[in-house]
């Protein structure tokens, strides 16, 4: 009875330990070039760039492998990923400019006036360094007068003031670039305000609509 039971038992736990490595054995599921779906317990290496499942014996899934991308693909992937990007940047540039606008103003008068205190602060600018430029060109033509005099005489014109000529006219180039740089800026502000004011028009529009939807809603 004793070597009945041991066989029984035996044979029990045989059963269960090939049942046991037969749960944890691993398939291959993939889509052959018929495009059929292939199972199998061995992954057939012109599978792998297609990508496939690693499977158990009730079908869970275990992992999935990507089909591998070719080169043009990868590329469309990375144009792709960049346009996203870069609409992404330019949502939350649009987003935040929009905040600004709503804290800063409260209409397009406001926008028109804060434009004309900045573009006067600009000519104000522009203004003193023209100032500034006339005076230095007056000394260079006072400077180059005493030169000319100098070398009418017959004398050598002293090492000072040609280093103060050339100190002058040096000036002189520095304060045209600023002034031109000035207007530049005269023009970028300007048309910044204008941008402003044409997208506070914008947002204005949407809010009326907003509030024209809510006060439409049927109340209960």
């Amino acid at each position: 009875m004793l070597k009945r039971v041991a066989v029984l038992l035996g044979i029990f736990l045989s059963v269960g330990a090939v049942s046991a490595q037969a749960a944890e054995k691993l398939f291959y599921r993939y889509v052959d070039a018929s495009n059929k779906v292939v199972i199998l317990d061995r992954l057939p290496p012109d599978v792998v760039p297609r990508g496939y499942d690693v499977i158990r014996a009730d079908g869970s899934v275990v992992k999935s492998v990507a089909p591998q991308l070719t080169e043009e693909e990868r590329e469309a992937l990375r144009r792709e990923k960049a346009v996203a990007r870069a609409r992404a940047e330019a949502e939350e540039k649009l987003r935040a400019w929009d905040e600004s606008l709503l804290l800063r103003y409260s209409n397009i008068d406001d926008i028109e006036h804060a434009k004309q205190r900045a573009l006067t602060d600009i000519r104000v600018r522009i203004s003193i360094l023209k100032s500034n430029l006339s005076t230095v060109k007056q000394q260079v033509l006072n400077n180059q007068a005493e030169a000319a005099e100098l070398e009418r005489r017959g004398q050598a014109v002293p090492a000072a003031l040609s280093k103060t000529l050339a100190d002058l006219r040096h000036e002189v180039s520095t304060t045209e670039q600023q002034i031109g740089r000035r207007l530049v800026e005269l023009d970028d502000v300007d048309a910044a305000y204008e941008r402003d004011k044409e997208r506070f028009s914008q947002l204005e529009t949407v809010l009326r609509r907003r509030s024209y939807s809510r006060q439409s809603e049927p109340r209960d």
